[in-house]
């Protein structure tokens, strides 16, 4: 039986508050540890990120703290709360890659800005720019196996 192997990672971004987006990261939920990053800009100002060597689940999706490990993960609610640490001028990227041996090859991005958020996947993406380079609409391909 085959795994999902997958990895996460994200540009650099400002926050408004350093201490309620570290505390974002460290309840959220993925199959690895969550590790933030950061860098000194030229203005003196810090920007952050973060990574996974494995997939984000989002945060959970309950209210108490009792059993951890058996609650659900709500990427939505993982968004939400980003979005609030955000200024109006900066955006996160949060791209995720994986594979299932050589089955598939996964890529998506998530986009999110102060104001919404937004999933594109690499596929899809392809696929769409050769329908425009092929100047067929219907054109279709077969990735996976």
């Amino acid at each position: 039986m085959a795994d999902y192997y997958g990895k996460t990672r994200t540009n650099y971004f400002s926050v408004t508050d350093s201490e309620k987006f570290k505390q974002i990261i460290e309840s959220c939920g993925a199959t690895d540890a969550i590790k933030i990053f950061d860098g000194k800009q030229e203005d003196g100002s810090i920007k952050y990120g973060f990574y996974c060597e494995g997939n984000i689940h989002g945060l959970p999706d309950r209210d108490d703290d009792d059993n951890i490990e058996d609650c659900d993960y709500n990427y939505d609610v993982f968004c939400e709360a980003l979005q609030k640490i955000l200024p109006d001028d900066d955006v996160i990227i949060i791209t995720e890659t994986g594979s299932l041996k050589m089955c598939y090859l996964t890529g998506y991005c998530f986009v999110i800005t102060r104001n919404e958020y937004k999933c594109i996947n690499l596929t899809d993406e392809a696929v769409k720019l050769a329908r425009t380079l092929l100047k067929n609409p219907a054109f279709t391909t077969e990735m996976d196996y």
